[in-house]
């Protein structure tokens, strides 16, 4: 899996942070530092969208509706380097008062098969100071960790602030995914955030090289969209190895079509 678009950064050691989801235990955190201090070069160099409240999206549907994974303050793990000293204010922020390291992290699970749209930190700031939050892709068989996309936050007051990112993931059992974040700003408790959260769209698979229909080539302009019901299990066609995408859908086969495309299923 590669994102589409953005450096990818990659370290050949393993984290600083025993991530147990993985079974992996992920170490050394001056590797964890290079990571992270190229997630936020590369953060710097776009632009941050900031709101206060509201601006929430109208509501749509299917591959153009935006879902949200929010991961609050209480899922983030330290990374068990003495000195790392993380609290929280009684009202749902946690915040550095020391640090050895300054990482802390949590799993970030997303369905296969998404475009990820962008990333924001729920967060106050004294107005001095930064912290840097990175998508990291733990690759479970051992490939080399990658940042995939991150956000430099801080400002002066309390804000949600966001960072188009725009990649595609598409396997999450071999790329388990954390969301991992630095303190680069004051330790007093004045620096705190809430939650981090991510977006995302659905999206078709990409189009195979070749055709599973015979009246549907690869030219087709469906075709990507009838290879993917076929690979789906949706449908089969409509024998002797056509699809026949000009004949007219019956209730009946409208209702096997939705109901494995939904997987409609319920206890009896």
């Amino acid at each position: 899996m590669r994102p589409r678009h953005g450096r990818v950064v990659r370290c050949s050691a393993l984290f600083g942070i025993a991530l147990a989801a993985t079974g992996t235990l992920l170490a050394a955190p001056s590797r964890m530092a290079e990571v992270m201090e190229r997630a936020r070069a590369e953060a710097r160099s776009r632009p941050v969208r900031i709101v206060k409240a509201g601006d929430a999206p109208a509501p749509e549907f299917g591959t153009n509706a935006t879902s949200v994974v929010n991961v609050n303050a209480y899922e983030f793990q330290g990374a068990n380097a003495p000195g790392d000293n993380f609290f929280d204010d009684g009202n749902g922020y946690r915040y550095l008062t020391a640090a050895s390291s300054g990482f802390i992290a949590a799993p970030l699970r997303l369905p296969s098969g998404v475009t990820v749209l962008e990333m924001s930190v729920n967060l106050c700031a004294p107005g001095t100071g930064t912290l840097t939050a990175a998508i990291v892709d733990a690759h479970s068989v051992g490939d080399p960790i990658e940042s995939l996309g991150s956000i430099v936050a801080g400002s002066s007051g309390c804000s949600e602030q966001f960072q188009a990112l725009g990649f595609d993931y598409d396997q999450n059992q071999d790329h388990p995914l954390y969301i991992v974040i630095h303190w680069d700003g004051p330790m007093d408790g004045s620096l705190k955030f809430n939650n981090v959260s991510v977006s995302y769209r659905l999206r078709v698979s990409p189009a195979p090289d070749a055709a599973t229909f015979a009246d549907v080539p690869t030219g087709h302009p469906f075709f990507q969209f009838v290879e993917a019901l076929a690979a789906s299990g949706i449908t089969a066609g409509c024998g002797n190895g056509n699809f026949c995408p000009d004949q007219p859908l019956t209730r009946g086969q409208m209702a096997v079509f939705l109901s494995k495309a939904l997987g409609l299923h319920w206890p009896n």
